[in-house]
């Protein structure tokens, strides 16, 4: 069930992305296109739809008690709160294309940086075997200072 819906949170991103770059396209070709229902609707559905997979996600994280989840959550949430404020930026905020298109760069900046993180389920074991050496080191040196 897990696999199924971490394929449906990718398809889902990989969806809100591609709305994306079409909304953009049309709004930089100030095209009546901006106006269907489909690309106006589209984008909250899947968000909503990108928020549900992804606690049902973090709590299948949680459930397996993997070490620093609750940071990996934070961080993987809070990209996706830039992408989306980077979204608006691009297509309804700014008014001039140079500020358009900085809107666009940032969005996808933010869409790799969260896909980076989501990526990296290793680096939260490994973070947490290093702190635990250190940790491990620490208890050595105090019991032979004592």
């Amino acid at each position: 069930m897990y696999a199924a819906i971490k394929h449906a949170h990718l398809a889902i991103i990989a969806l809100t992305f591609i709305i994306f770059l079409i909304n953009f396209v049309l709004t930089l070709k100030q095209s009546d296109g901006v106006n269907n229902k489909l690309l106006k609707i589209g984008p909250h559905i899947l968000y909503t739809l990108f928020i549900i997979t992804f606690i049902y996600m973090f709590g299948y994280r949680m459930s397996e008690d993997l070490p620093l989840s609750h940071t990996w959550a934070l961080s993987k949430l809070g990209g996706f709160v830039f992408y989306v404020l980077s979204i608006a930026l691009a297509l309804k905020w700014a008014k001039k294309t140079l500020w358009r298109v900085v809107g666009l760069i940032s969005a996808v900046f933010w869409l790799f940086m969260s896909a980076r993180l989501g990526f990296a389920k290793n680096l939260m074991v490994k973070v947490a075997d290093t702190a635990n050496a250190y940790i491990e080191s620490a208890q050595q040196i105090i019991a032979s200072l004592v």
